[in-house]
């Protein structure tokens, strides 16, 4: 693998807009063994900033957000994003908690699609979105991505 691309919300930040546990510390590993990381997110600039203030922004190489594209999670942004990051898509891991970030990341060919789960009944949705992993928590994200 040569890159991971996040979601925000949900995924990076829990519900009180607060950095989940062990995402620092994942992006430092992440950044140590070479991989380009990015986001998308449909949030606006907002998010951005989100990331300086919870001291995490220098991490990413690239973030598209609803300010770069009318549609943040589609096909074309990806494409852009991978460009950005400067990759193609079979050297990508995707990591998002959505049902329709695991489709998005199918779509566009990424080598393999993450989903963070929220318990057994979220597991379920994801597994049906066609992730190729599933996990609980986002430092286990590093036992799945090689």
């Amino acid at each position: 693998m040569q890159a991971v691309v996040f979601d925000l919300d949900q995924t990076i930040f829990g519900a009180n807009r607060a950095l989940r546990e062990g995402v620092a510390e994942l992006l430092e590993i992440l950044n140590k063994l070479g991989l380009a990381i990015g986001a998308i997110t449909n949030r606006d600039h907002r998010a951005i900033v989100q990331l300086d203030e919870a001291g995490v922004r220098h991490h990413f190489r690239y973030i598209i957000c609803s300010d770069h594209m009318p549609v943040p999670k589609s096909p074309g942004a990806m494409e852009r994003l991978l460009a950005r990051l400067e990759v193609e898509p079979h050297q990508v891991v995707l990591v998002s908690n959505l049902y329709s970030d695991i489709v998005l990341g199918k779509k566009s060919g990424v080598a393999k699609t993450v989903g963070v789960s929220r318990g057994v009944e979220h597991s379920t949705v994801l597994r049906a979105a066609g992730a190729d992993h599933i996990v609980e928590d986002i430092p286990a994200v590093l036992d799945v991505i090689q």
